[in-house]
Formats: C-alpha cells, sequence, structure tokens
C-alpha cells in the first residue's frame, strides 16, 4: 500500500509538473506567434534568397560549368572598367555557386550602390542589378525588422529566447519525446490531429530550432557590446590618407591576384578594391579553415603598387573571433553550399508549419465547438487571435513599421 502511494503521489507531480510546463509553453507560444511566424518566414526564405533573385533576374545566370578557380578575376575587372569607367567599382564577387555570374559592386555619381554581372570565364558583361534586391529585403527584414540595428536586432534577439524556451518546454510535455519521432498523427478527432502534427513537427525542427535559437542569441550578446574585433593589420599610414580614389590599373590588379597564392591558401571569394580612406586592395575568401566567414582569411595589397601589406588567417584568430565568425554559417546554412541551404529551408518550412500548427491547435483547445459546427475553422483561429491578447497589436504594430520602413528604402533607391 505504501508503495502504491508513493507511486501514485510521483505520477501526480509529474503531472502537475507536465501541466505546469504546457502552460508555460502554451503562454510563450501564442502570445507572440504572428511576430514568431513572420521571424522564421523570413529567415526560411533568407536562406534561398541568393536563389530568388537568381530567377528575377536573368543576368545573374550562367551555364553551371564554372568553379571558383575558373573565373577569371581580370578579365572581369578589365570588362567592368570598359562598360564604365566612372563608376567607381566597390568590390568583385565570386558567384553563389556555380550557375552563378560573378558580381560587381559599383556605387554612382549620386553615391547609390548597384550591381553588375559578368560571365566569371569570359568577363563579358550581362546587365544591371539593384542594390536593395531580394536577398536584401528578406535578410534585412528577418536580421533587425529594416530598424536601426540595434533595436530590430534586439527585438528578433528576444523573440529568439522565448522560441527557445518553447523548444526546451515541449521536451518536457512529450512523454518519451525520443520514441515519437516516427509516430502516425492519429485521425480520431481534429484536435489529436494538430496535437500529433505539432508535436512531429516539433521533434523534427527541433534540430535547426536549436541552432537559430543560440546564434540568435549570440547575435543580441554581439550588439550590445559582446561582439568580437579581429586584431589590426598592419596597413602602413600612407596607405590610409585620405584622398582621391586613384584607380588600380589592370596590370597592378593581375599582379595582385596572382601573388595570393604566395601568402595564404586561398580561394578567393571577394576583392574589395580602393577607398578615399585606404589605398589597398583587399582580397577575401576560404581556406580550409570550417565555419568562418570570408573576411576571416585575407591578403592586402598595395592599390598603387601592388607590394603586400598583410594577411589574415582565419585559423589564427582566438576562440572569441571563432565563434562569431561561426554565427553566420551556422544561422543561414551557408556552410554546405546548396544543399545545407536546401536542408535548412525545408526543416525551416518545418518550423514555419510548427507554429502555424501550435497557434491554430490552441484556438482548438481554448474553442468549445459544438459537434457538426458550421465555420468551425473561422471560430478556431478567432480563438487563436484572442488568446495573443495585447501582444498581437505589439507584434501588429513591428511588423507595419518594417513595410513602412521597406517602402521608404527600397523606393526612395534609384531604380537601375
Amino acid at each position: 500500500m505504501e508503495a502504491f502511494s508513493s507511486s501514485l503521489n510521483l505520477l501526480v507531480n509529474y503531472v502537475m509538473n507536465k501541466k505546469k510546463w504546457y502552460a508555460w509553453h502554451s503562454l510563450a507560444g501564442i502570445k507572440l506567434s504572428i511576430l514568431i511566424c513572420f521571424i522564421l518566414l523570413t529567415g526560411t526564405l533568407a536562406v534561398i534568397s541568393h536563389e530568388i533573385d537568381w530567377l528575377f533576374n536573368s543576368s545573374q545566370r550562367v551555364l553551371p560549368s564554372v568553379s571558383s578557380s575558373d573565373i577569371n578575376w581580370s578579365k572581369v575587372y578589365q570588362s567592368a572598367y570598359k562598360q564604365d569607367d566612372t563608376s567607381l567599382i566597390k568590390s568583385i564577387n565570386a558567384p553563389v555557386d556555380n550557375w552563378f555570374a560573378v558580381e560587381v559592386i559599383r556605387v554612382n555619381d549620386q553615391e547609390q550602390r548597384y550591381r553588375e554581372f559578368y560571365h566569371p570565364v569570359t568577363g563579358q558583361y550581362q546587365g544591371k542589378g539593384r542594390w536593395y534586391n531580394w536577398q536584401r529585403f528578406f535578410r534585412m527584414s528577418h536580421r533587425h525588422l529594416m530598424m536601426p540595428t540595434i533595436y530590430g536586432v534586439t527585438i528578433v534577439g528576444i523573440v529568439g529566447l522565448v522560441m527557445f524556451f518553447s523548444l526546451i518546454s515541449g521536451f518536457f510535455i512529450i512523454p518519451q519525446w525520443w520514441k515519437a519521432f516516427f509516430r502516425k498523427p492519429r485521425i480520431n478527432n481534429r484536435k489529436t490531429f494538430w496535437n500529433d502534427c505539432h508535436r512531429l513537427f516539433g521533434l523534427w525542427g527541433s534540430w535547426l530550432l536549436f541552432t537559430v535559437c543560440i546564434t540568435g542569441t549570440w547575435y543580441l550578446i554581439e550588439v550590445w557590446g559582446g561582439n568580437a574585433s579581429f586584431p589590426e593589420q598592419d596597413i602602413p599610414v600612407v596607405n590610409k590618407v585620405d584622398q582621391v580614389i586613384f584607380k588600380t590599373s589592370q596590370a597592378i590588379f593581375e599582379t595582385t591576384i596572382k601573388s595570393v597564392s604566395t601568402y595564404h591558401d586561398l580561394s578567393i571569394t571577394r576583392i574589395i578594391l580602393p577607398t578615399s580612406e585606404e589605398h589597398i586592395i583587399i582580397v577575401q575568401g576560404q581556406n580550409d579553415t570550417v565555419l568562418v566567414r570570408d573576411r576571416a582569411n585575407n591578403v592586402i595589397f598595395d592599390s598603387i603598387n601592388g607590394q603586400y601589406l598583410s594577411r589574415r588567417i582565419a585559423h589564427e584568430q582566438s576562440m572569441h573571433v571563432r565563434i562569431s565568425e561561426a554565427a553566420d554559417p551556422l544561422h543561414f546554412g551557408v556552410w554546405g553550399g546548396i544543399y545545407t541551404k536546401i536542408l535548412y529551408f525545408i526543416f525551416g518550412s518545418i518550423l514555419c508549419a510548427l507554429a502555424i500548427s501550435g497557434t491554430y491547435l490552441y484556438g482548438l483547445r481554448h474553442y468549445k465547438s459544438q459537434r457538426n459546427e458550421f465555420n468551425l475553422v473561422r471560430k478556431t483561429w478567432k480563438a487563436s487571435w484572442l488568446g495573443t491578447g495585447h501582444w498581437k497589436w505589439f507584434s501588429i504594430v513591428v511588423i507595419s513599421i518594417m513595410f513602412i520602413l521597406t517602402s521608404l528604402i527600397f523606393t526612395n533607391y534609384v531604380l537601375i
């Protein structure tokens, strides 16, 4: 009898704890559900935003037959100046994948940036593109809601913490969750079906939700002062004088590109050209160091005479820098090229379904429906809408501000 009583007490405590976890899980998910859905959706589309631009702008397309080693940087540079010798070239970027063109970022007389696209091998000019494209839209709306960075990243980071709490609490309300990955949704009734679907979405998307929440928290830490800085590179004072920009000659450009392999085992992905502040050429790229952005590796040359000045090697950086550099590749899934981007897009879509199904499930649980009732779906969504309380207005205001700022930023920029 005593053993039975003890077991009963343990069961009661478990149920009560489970109920508490469910209450907190439900509360965290529903109050900011509108904003959570929006952030997950823009993040999922941000993963494939370059590919969306590729679909909309034919100038970016080439036959999938080139790799980074096939890029003729000198021909692209020469062709870019033949195309326009008045607009400043800011940088030349390697193709995102082997069916993309090389991208040249330029600045016109109105100090506005725009893009030009060139064939990676022949250097042939293929067309123009706006600076504010789909990639910029999804990246900016997801990262900081088009707001000043410190405010936007803070809002998105806090929402990420709410999602992280929902993730953790979800495991406490699924008994033996490790056995539930392949459990089919039951079709007994609408509530049971959506509950099982929500459980499956959560389990299968948990690894990605954990990844984006952790990296999102890191972005929040960075914006409030925890950001890592690279060690200062040795650049002579003469190259830092504020003066007129000198165009780098074709001969010097070719010499610097050929010299990169002497100083670094670098696969070039970006070439940054001189500015009025620094008369240098910065060559960035990747080597065998994993999970770093292109800027973590570089070789710097004098843009006047092609002399080697400095270099940065990713694997020699501090742990703080390495953590900071790993955030973007992990958050957006670019660390494995198109294959990991597809993987992130698929599971990002699952996370969107998780947020939507959770919101709908809340309505099913809180609306007392009658058998054979009409308009049940509409009434269920209404119950979910009411469940968001005053927080729905916060989400709507934030998203509305984002779209207003998008309109101001994108439409007031010169259409190229």
